[in-house]
């Protein structure tokens, strides 16, 4: 599977003009691309007025990413503010030309910014299927937490999609490596760039980490895209090497 990383300075409370560099995006990986990763909140920004969201903006964001996912042929993932039974939450959703296919609500809310004071948490990690590879999607401040990741079941792919600020970007590059290593999995991290009206200062480097550690892509602080091959047989065949996923104990994990 061809997975393509989209970091950008996401425009602030624009989400129509924010999903037309996502097209842009796109169109310029159709026929190499079979998902597309987007950073977090990547229709509005890092918002903490989610009120402020016309209450039609969720229903449009599915509606254009389906749009583009069936014009591209590919399959677009990144978060949202997406509001349930009049709660708010933190939501990554998957979108191909079928529709919403998946979403994972983000559990842990980003406490020194406010995040839990708005949103709700989620109360469930779930993992999903697709071209035959387990993905596991977690969401920015998730990447703290390593047993969200460390489970009974194993993951071919972990997804972070991400508004990781400047002042702790080299917590969010050894994170990476160290979700990959000890998952013996894909690691895919997916940061915006630019600033916010909230002071914050994002420098992308968005990563794609594989099974042994290796960084196959890393983005530097400027708007950019890159497109990486994850390839089950080379994942499936390090593990037979180094098996000690095996010698996992059940009865500390969920």
């Amino acid at each position: 599977m061809k997975i393509a990383i989209y970091q950008y300075g996401v425009l602030w409370m624009k989400p129509e003009e924010n999903l037309g560099l996502i097209e842009e995006v796109a169109m310029k990986v159709s026929g190499n691309c079979d998902l597309l990763i987007l950073p977090e909140m990547f229709n509005t920004g890092y918002t903490m007025t989610p009120k402020d969201i016309p209450i039609e903006c969720q229903e449009k964001t599915i509606s254009k990413l389906k749009d583009i996912a069936t014009k591209y042929n590919l399959v677009i993932g990144g978060s949202i503010p997406y509001q349930k039974h009049s709660l708010w939450y933190n939501t990554m959703i998957f979108v191909s030309s079928e529709g919403l296919i998946f979403s994972y609500d983000k559990v842990h809310l980003f406490t020194p910014a406010g995040e839990k004071e708005v949103y709700s948490a989620g109360t469930e990690i779930k993992s999903f299927s697709l071209y035959n590879l387990n993905i596991l999607p977690l969401i920015c401040y998730d990447l703290r937490f390593s047993y969200l990741a460390n489970t009974q079941a194993t993951y071919d792919i972990i997804i972070y999609s991400a508004n990781w600020p400047e002042a702790r970007i080299e917590h969010w590059r050894s994170l990476l490596k160290a979700r990959a290593i000890e998952n013996q999995c894909y690691v895919i991290g997916v940061n915006r760039t630019g600033s916010d009206p909230n002071g914050y200062i994002y420098p992308g480097s968005s990563m794609v980490v594989n099974y042994n550690g290796d960084i196959l892509e890393c983005l530097d602080d400027n708007p950019g895209y890159a497109v990486v091959e994850v390839i089950k047989e080379l994942l499936e065949n390090y593990r037979k090497k180094l098996p000690f996923l095996h010698d996992r104990k059940s009865n500390f994990l969920r």
